[in-house]
């Protein structure tokens, strides 16, 4: 009876519990669900209000989840420039700024190009920058939204260069991703480029990453181009191409009063030229007469001057700040600026001055050109050099080369003293060199002896009789032969 009674009373209680879960209806059916849902109490517990549910709570949660996640899956886009331009006028000025792309960049922003669209003045300004040279060319264009941007020099310039004459229209814009860490953020910039027979995108960098170009602070001198360009002619190819011998790597400029002086050496020859800047300016004349201005020019950074300055050019603004030793050429819509190199230049006046001449020699440029080229087949890298043998007695200069695996003579008529008779060896290379610099029909050559140095000056007919130049090339010989 017993054991009855109590699974009588149990049965009840069981009931009890399959019903209470649906529709509970008292203190102690409630209070018999305790065990199947105190993990859920606990949760609760931390609701400051008791009766209140979790599932609010998690779904704030989630919601935020969710908007983050949308907001890194849809990154801010920010519209930047629109132009429209001419094909040729951009090509051209890409030409221009891409010799100051270096050849191993140490940053991947200096392979590009800045790219600004200035909506005030409606002119597209580029610039490439290698931080020791810079280059920024601009040309009119149709800026209809104002933007920055860079890109790479080399693709952006072939694209271009096999685009069709005529408009093309260039855009940029930027997606602005936000990282995980809300303070951060990264920025995808894409460049792009179309005309009447497709379109091209590129990616870029921002602008932001793009070195800042200094302005040079001091007062223009404008020099007639013809005037700087031959004298930069008579010098340039006597500079050092080793950059062991750091300050002869450049040309070093002295400019005072009416008279504009280039000096180049590489310890083997030296080479300059001075002339007459008549025209110099008005303004700035009388600061330019009051002190020297002097300075060495890297030689690449002149090259590329020379290269690129057009004859139609009249005048060349020069600027040089003494105090951070920068300098500046202006013309037209180009700006090029450069570091000058640090040091003292070598005095080569004060060496040459030991050295006089007593015998002459002159030589038509010419036949003398092309005699050293026909011989110069016959230079190898270990002996470079060439014999001349001046025969006063015959009026003529023996020009001899030999090698174990062959020889060469080339005789020309010259204009000598009859009593003169003089062997000399000299660099092939550096002679022919020296007489294609020499602006004249003929070159009047200074000797001394086979151990002495020889100087060239131009002489005779001359493209700017006009112009006050004088020019000395000097070349030591290669060692001392018997005369």
């Amino acid at each position: 009876m017993t054991q009855t009674a109590s699974k009588q009373r149990v049965k009840p209680v069981n009931q009890t519990k399959k019903t209470s879960v649906a529709t509970p209806k008292g203190e102690n059916e409630v209070s018999a669900n305790i065990p199947e849902i105190s993990t859920v109490k606990k949760k609760k517990s931390t609701s400051p209000d008791g009766d209140t549910s979790t599932e609010p709570i998690l779904n704030k949660r989630t919601n935020k989840r969710a908007a983050k996640s949308e907001l890194n899956s849809q990154p801010l886009i920010e519209s930047g420039m629109e132009v429209i331009c001419s094909q040729t006028k951009f090509h051209d000025a890409l030409s221009l700024v891409s010799c100051a792309t270096p050849a191993k960049p140490t940053h991947p922003i200096l392979a590009n190009a800045l790219i600004i669209a200035d909506i005030e003045t409606q002119q597209i300004h580029l610039t490439v920058t290698d931080l020791a040279l810079t280059i920024q060319a601009s040309f009119e264009a149709q800026v209809l939204l104002k933007g920055e941007i860079t890109v790479p020099v080399e693709i952006l310039f072939e694209i271009v260069k096999h685009c069709p004459n005529g408009n093309i229209s260039l855009s940029s814009q930027t997606q602005i991703i936000q990282l995980n860490d809300e303070e951060k953020q990264t920025k995808i910039c894409s460049f792009s480029l179309s005309d009447t027979d497709g379109k091209y995108e590129v990616r870029g960098i921002s602008a932001e990453e793009f070195p800042p170009s200094s302005t040079i602070d001091a007062t223009p001198i404008p020099l007639p181009t013809t005037v700087f360009k031959d004298g930069l002619k008579g010098v340039i190819y006597a500079v050092s191409t080793d950059e062991n011998k750091y300050i002869l790597t450049g040309v070093h400029i002295q400019l005072a009063q009416e008279k504009l002086k280039f000096l180049g050496t590489d310890g083997h020859r030296v080479a300059t030229t001075e002339l007459s800047t008549q025209g110099i300016g008005r303004k700035p004349r009388k600061q330019v007469e009051s002190s020297e201005i002097q300075f060495t020019i890297p030689g690449r950074v002149l090259k590329e001057l020379a290269r690129n300055l057009d004859d139609s050019v009249e005048f060349i603004n020069l600027l040089y700040d003494a105090q951070s030793n920068r300098l500046g050429f202006a013309w037209q819509d180009i700006i090029l600026r450069c570091q000058c190199l640090e040091g003292t230049y070598p005095d080569c006046e004060q060496l040459l001055a030991r050295f006089s001449f007593d015998r002459e020699v002159i030589l038509e440029k010419a036949l003398l050109v092309k005699a050293l080229e026909r011989l110069a087949v016959l230079t190898d890298k270990k002996e470079k050099g060439i014999y001349l043998q001046f025969d006063g007695s015959l009026q003529q200069l023996r020009l001899s080369i030999e090698r174990e695996f062959g020889k060469g003579d080339q005789v020309i008529a010259a204009h000598l003293p009859s009593e003169m008779s003089l062997n000399i060896q000299f660099n092939l290379k550096y002679l022919v060199e020296a007489s294609k610099a020499i602006p004249s029909s003929a070159i009047k050559m200074h000797l001394q002896q086979s151990d002495h140095p020889a100087m060239l000056v131009p002489y005779g007919d001359r493209p700017n009789p006009e112009l006050q130049m004088e020019m000395r090339q000097f070349l030591l010989p290669l060692y001392t032969l018997n005369a």
